[in-house]
């Protein structure tokens, strides 16, 4: 009988000591990791709109600081990582992007250094052969001789 009553107050104490370690704060303090985390990578993401060749994480302007504020209020609101950065595209266009997409319009950025890597492998080749051929002349020039 003494072993069940000290089972029994061994789990109410546990009980007791689970219950004052999960609070909603720590709910909440877990979702604002989350949306700070969100937040960040959505800064990384997108260009500031100011600064060159910078991303609003990186950029110290004052959009750059508005525009991260934006994105968490948005995120608080319970908006999507997408559905904030449509937002910013609608707002400052398709620049506000860091790294382009793939589309008509930049299609030269992505396929024109291959086609320069390209181009500039097949004249290496050709430069090659060329010279290996003409080497090859003289010695059958010299060796006739």
């Amino acid at each position: 009988m003494i072993k069940l009553l000290m089972f029994t107050l061994m789990l109410f104490s546990a009980a007791s000591i689970a219950a004052e370690q999960i609070t909603p704060e720590h709910f909440q303090s877990n979702s604002q990791a989350e949306i700070k985390t969100t937040a960040f990578d959505i800064a990384k993401s997108l260009r500031c709109p100011v600064s060159a060749n910078q991303s609003l994480f990186e950029s110290q302007t004052k959009i750059a600081h508005e525009l991260k504020g934006e994105i968490f209020l948005q995120l608080q609101q319970g908006k999507t990582k997408q559905q904030i950065i449509d937002f910013m595209v609608n707002r400052y266009g398709e620049k506000i992007h860091y790294m382009p997409i793939f589309s008509w319009a930049t299609a030269g950025l992505f396929l024109l250094p291959l086609l320069l890597v390209l181009f500039m492998m097949a004249w290496f080749i050709r430069l090659n052969k060329t010279s290996r051929h003409s080497l090859h002349y003289q010695n059958m020039e010299s060796t006739n001789e």
